[in-house]
C-alpha cells in the first residue's frame, strides 16, 4: 500500500473535519511504546490522529512493504524538507530503549533519511513554539526542549560519532548522532538498540533528565539533489 502526501494530508484534514482530536501515545503497561504500530488491520501508522505530517507534500514518499510478513515503513526522501512524527507521552529514563530494524538501499553517502526524536523539559510552555515549526511548514509538532537525529553515515567510521547544533534564533538546540554507516552495509537489514538517555546526557550533560520526556518519534528527510531510499521497521520504545 503505498501513503503518498497529499493523500495523507487529506487524511488528516477529513479526520479533524469529524472532530479527532490530536493524540499522544502512551506507554503500555509492559513498559514498551510501538511507534510503528502493529495493529494488523493498519500496520506502521495505526490512528491517524497520533501522527503529524510536517513540510511540503513531496518531501518524503511513503509505502507500506512486508520483510518476511513483518510491515515495514519504505521511505524515500528527495527535494526539501519534511518529517512525519508521531505524538508520544513518554518518560525518557522511564523508556529509554529505542529498538529499529534498518535496511539502506539508495542515495548519497550520508543519508537523507533519519529518525529522530523530540524532548521536552518540566515545564515546557504549552504555547511555545517549536524549531521544527519553523523550519518547516505543516502540521504543528509538539512542544519541545531539544531535538536528536539519528542517521546513516558516509562511513563505517563516523559509527558512534555525535555533533551538536545550537539553538537558532526561532528554533531548538538539536543534535545528530551517527548509528551506523558505510555503502558497503547498505542493501541488509541492520537491528538496532540504543539508550537516549545516555546520547541524551552526552549531547547535553548539563539538562537534568529527571522530569525529560519524549514527546515525538518519527522520520525526517533532509533536503538533498540526490533522493535516497531506506526501509525502516520495528520502531519502538521500551525501559
Amino acid at each position: 500500500m503505498t501513503v503518498r502526501p497529499p493523500r495523507w494530508l487529506a487524511l488528516f484534514v477529513l479526520a479533524l473535519g469529524f472532530g479527532c482530536a490530536e493524540t499522544q501515545t502512551p506507554v503500555g503497561l509492559d513498559g514498551k511504546l510501538q511507534v510503528f504500530s502493529d495493529d494488523p488491520t493498519n500496520p506502521v501508522f495505526g490512528r491517524a490522529s497520533d501522527w503529524a505530517w510536517i513540510g511540503p507534500g513531496d518531501g518524503l514518499s511513503l509505502k507500506t512493504v512486508y520483510e518476511s510478513s513483518v510491515p515495514a515503513l519504505e521511505i524515500t526522501a528527495g527535494g526539501d524538507n519534511a518529517a512525519i512524527i508521531r505524538r508520544l507521552d513518554a518518560q525518557l529514563l522511564a523508556t529509554p530503549f529505542l529498538f529499529w530494524s534498518w535496511s539502506i538501499d539508495s542515495g548519497p553517502p550520508r543519508h537523507p533519511v533519519r529518525l529522530v526524536i523530540g524532548f521536552a523539559d518540566a515545564g515546557t510552555p504549552p504555547t511555545e513554539l517549536g524549531g521544527m515549526a519553523a523550519l518547516f511548514r505543516g502540521d504543528e509538532p509538539p512542544r519541545f526542549s531539544r531535538s536528536l537525529a539519528l542517521v546513516w553515515g558516509a562511513s563505517a567510521l563516523e559509527r558512534g560519532s555525535m555533533t551538536n547544533r545550537d539553538a537558532s534564533e526561532d528554533g531548538k538546540p538539536s543534535a545528530l548522532y551517527v548509528v551506523r554507516g558505510g555503502r558497503e552495509n547498505r542493501n541488509r537489514w541492520w537491528s538496532e538498540n540504543i539508550d537516549l538517555s545516555q546520547l541524551h546526557a552526552l549531547a547535553w550533560p548539563m539538562v537534568d533528565m529527571a522530569y525529560s520526556r519524549i514527546v515525538f518519534a518519527g522520520i525526517s528527510g533532509a533536503r538533498t539533489q540526490t533522493p535516497g531510499t531506506v526501509r525502516i521497521s520495528g520502531l519502538r520504545l521500551s525501559r
